[in-house]
């Protein structure tokens, strides 16, 4: 994973969980597949937006995620945000320790 990679995965968890609870540096890969789990969630909850990961339909692995998370990443920091609060705040309080023990490594 890259720097830009990181940044754009950075960019999904802070916009989930909260400015300023990871940084680039911070970001590895099952932080990153968590970030996923929770926007396939948000899909689930939310009619297809732009903001959503792409439906897959064979095994989702490392390559694709940072690909999917790259796209929603610049839509993030481009302020693009269209999701449901609601969605956002459940999906959040759901996954909330599954992100914080990722980022630590755990």
């Amino acid at each position: 994973m890259d720097l830009y990679d990181r940044e754009y995965v950075s960019a999904v968890i802070n916009y989930f969980w909260g400015e300023g609870l990871t940084s680039p540096h911070t970001v590895n890969e099952t932080a990153a597949l968590v970030a996923y789990e929770a926007l396939e969630q948000a899909n689930i909850c939310s009619d297809p937006m732009d903001l959503l990961p792409r439906p897959r339909y064979s095994v989702v692995n490392a390559k694709y995620v940072l690909k999917e998370l790259r796209k929603i990443g610049k839509r993030v920091l481009s302020g693009d945000t269209a999701i449901y609060q609601s969605c956002k705040a459940a999906i959040s309080a759901k996954h909330k320790t599954e992100i914080s023990m990722a980022l630590m490594g755990i």
